[in-house]
């Protein structure tokens, strides 16, 4: 997914900060059209440079892939009244975190889904438009159904990981 959010922020104009796990995915962000890059890995504490590219204000809106363990570094890096997208839970789905700030930066919080066919669809057809180029990292066969989920699990692709059946 964050992929597609990189690719429809670029759709949308924005200037786009991405943070990931590695220096090796960062060099593909950038390529793909990311202004800015964080890896979390070597800057556990990545709100504070996050939000120094702001000049401090904070970004306008996020979009939270990760859950429980990169929300709180979320709610310090976006600006008083901006929007905060969750669409994963990647690092777990507890909430642990500092709702203080949710409510002094008066956060909106919301919950993206594509699980119903029509958001399905026109999110295809805004890939089309824009000649978004869908990236597929592996292709398994179904056999190797325990294979393909123990490489996603272990957060290693960059991009899609499909089953051949």
């Amino acid at each position: 997914m964050a992929l597609f959010a990189l690719a429809f922020a670029r759709i949308a104009g924005a200037r786009v900060t991405v943070i990931s796990s590695s220096d090796e995915k960062i060099e593909r962000l950038k390529a793909l059209g990311a202004d800015a890059t964080i890896n979390y890995r070597t800057t556990p504490e990545w709100s504070k440079p996050a939000r120094a590219l702001t000049d401090g204000r904070g970004f306008d809106h996020i979009v939270e892939l990760g859950g429980e363990k990169t929300l709180p570094q979320s709610l310090r890096c976006i600006r008083p009244g901006g929007t905060l997208s969750m669409i994963g839970v990647l690092s777990g789905s507890s909430l642990a975190t500092p709702l203080g700030l949710i409510i002094t930066r008066q956060v909106r919080l919301q919950g993206i889904t594509v699980g119903h066919r029509d958001g399905f669809e026109a999110m295809l057809r805004a890939l089309e438009q824009h000649r978004v180029p869908v990236i597929v990292d592996r292709v398994f066969e179904f056999p190797a159904l325990k294979e393909a989920l123990a490489y996603l699990k272990s957060g290693a692709q960059f991009g899609k990981i499909c089953i051949r059946h």
